[in-house]
């Protein structure tokens, strides 16, 4: 069992050097910029939000499905432990900020883990949220597999060798404005406060 659980550890790790290196590529090239913003603009940097998944209803989802509202994605799987319960905590406490204005906003939550995260688990999973304005994605491990390389998500899929190992995941929120354009990216170093007021922001200009 500790065995297992250094290698979590060390697999863990490794994931953070990862994503500390992809947030430091952004940065060196330019591509995050704080501006008037609170958290990170990718505005131009990220490619408009794009995707063709199955809903946690069983229905076809695509972005127009979400046309009009400011979309809030992060990538998660339901047996998740530690990641996943506290971000997805964070954005409802998110909705909660802000108040009526969260009726113009959807959380999409696109399992990591499709073999096992099929509709009515993630149903059954986001009712533990904000089920009034979350929506569960999946789909096939190509979907996926896509939709994380466009988006440049940095994670690590559970290991096929049968060693126990699991999948391993950041905590970045991908930020879409109502005409499906990545505007921002937060993450677990900025306050909830500051998440709701950068979406205000994008709600009063009619974004």
């Amino acid at each position: 069992m500790f065995k297992r659980e250094q290698m979590i550890s060390v697999q863990a790790f490794h994931l953070r050097r990862c994503i500390c290196g992809m947030m430091a590529a952004f940065l060196i090239s330019g591509c995050f910029s704080h501006g008037d913003w609170r958290v990170e603009e990718v505005a131009g940097h990220l490619p408009d939000l794009e995707f063709t998944l199955t809903a946690d209803d069983g229905g076809a989802a695509t972005a127009k499905t979400y046309g009009g509202y400011t979309l809030l994605m992060y990538f998660g799987f339901t047996s998740c432990k530690t990641e996943c319960p506290v971000s997805m905590a964070r954005l409802a406490h998110v909705m909660q900020l802000l108040g009526k204005n969260a009726d113009r906003v959807r959380i999409l939550f696109v399992t990591l883990d499709p073999e096992h995260d099929g509709p009515p688990v993630l149903r059954r999973y986001i009712t533990q949220f904000d089920a009034e304005r979350t929506v569960g994605l999946t789909g096939s491990p190509a979907d996926i597999q896509s939709l994380t390389k466009r988006y440049r998500v940095a994670y690590r899929p559970r290991s096929k060798a049968g060693n126990g190992g699991g999948i391993t995941h950041g905590d970045a929120i991908y930020i879409f404005d109502s005409q499906g354009r990545a505007r921002l990216l937060a993450t677990s170093s900025h306050p909830d406060e500051d998440v709701a007021e950068d979406i205000r922001r994008l709600l009063k200009a009619g974004h």
